[in-house]
């Protein structure tokens, strides 16, 4: 009997984290990962663009843990194509670093991903982390031909007609097994939309023929403020003024993208971004330490969104 024989099968599932000056977050999800692997999970690989990277390795002995570390600012889309092609598995679980698994988060997942040959991608329902009878979201599929996101569920507490189910979808917020697969047909994520890719993944993923869905048998934590603190629904900007530049940026061009032959676009766009920036600056005012930076991130984002989506 050869040496070949003895072999272990290859764990099928690699995890991917871009992570940005949030250790103790990191930790946390990174113990979810060693407690619950569910017999999938290969290795863990952490993207890491902080300005003092933590040595992570000897923490987590449970885990097979690879730390690539960018010397500079990378940000999120980036930093999961840097992941996944440094992955050796068929199937890849992006998560963001503010987020902890469940006990069968992964194997539930996998299970339907791999039965499933034409569904390139699934997420699984999002709580909240801190009262998980609250609902994040089930899934994100379009309301209609405007191409308006639904996020179902969103800050209710739990539906049990709701779960158990493949809901479609049309972004893959926070967390999302994708097929190897998929992700080398479409090229990954697109570094131009620089944090948020996963509504263009998705649909590069469906032009290509590939299934999208939730599945709301499988859960995962979303590790933010929840509703009723001031300021819940801006934590992440008050505390990296980078970001709120992208975030709105990104939303300029993706939002063109979806809406290509709008004549009135620039205007009626520049209103509806409102919704976003004006919540926002009031939480940056209440909440933000860097005032005038979140201030300034803001004010550029919002010019480059709509200089670039001109473009598009």
């Amino acid at each position: 009997m050869n040496s070949q024989q003895h072999e272990a099968p290859r764990l099928p599932v690699s995890v991917v984290i871009p992570t940005h000056n949030r250790p103790d977050k990191l930790r946390r999800l990174l113990s979810s990962l060693q407690e619950f692997n569910g017999g999938v999970l290969n290795t863990v690989i952490i993207v890491d663009d902080s300005a003092s990277p933590l040595e992570l390795e000897s923490e987590f002995p449970g885990l097979s843990l690879r730390h690539i570390v960018s010397r500079g600012r990378i940000f999120i889309s980036r930093a999961k194509n840097i992941g996944w092609r440094a992955a050796l598995t068929d199937f890849v679980y992006f998560i963001d670093d503010d987020n902890v698994i469940a006990e069968g988060t992964l194997p539930l997942v996998y299970e339907e991903l791999s039965n499933l040959p034409r569904v390139g991608a699934i997420m699984p329902a999002v709580l909240y982390w801190n009262s998980q009878n609250l609902v994040w979201v089930y899934a994100t599929p379009f309301l209609n031909r405007r191409r308006v996101l639904n996020l179902v569920g969103r800050n209710l507490l739990r539906d049990p007609s709701l779960e158990g189910r493949l809901l479609k979808t049309d972004a893959l917020p926070n967390a999302s097994l994708v097929r190897r697969q998929a992700l080398e047909e479409v090229g990954g994520f697109d570094e131009r939309l620089v944090v948020n890719s996963s509504l263009d993944f998705a649909q590069r993923l469906k032009s290509k023929g590939w299934g999208v869905y939730a599945f709301t048998g499988a859960h995962t934590f979303h590790d933010v403020d929840v509703p009723g603190k001031i300021g819940w629904w801006a934590s992440h900007g008050t505390v990296d003024p980078e970001r709120v530049r992208y975030e709105l940026r990104d939303w300029f061009v993706i939002t063109k993208r979806l809406h290509p032959r709008d004549p009135l676009f620039r205007v009626r766009y520049s209103v509806a971004s409102l919704r976003f920036v004006l919540p926002n600056l009031l939480a940056y005012i209440l909440r933000g330490k860097g005032r005038r930076a979140l201030l300034g991130s803001l004010i550029r984002g919002y010019a480059e969104g709509l200089m670039l989506s001109s473009k598009v």
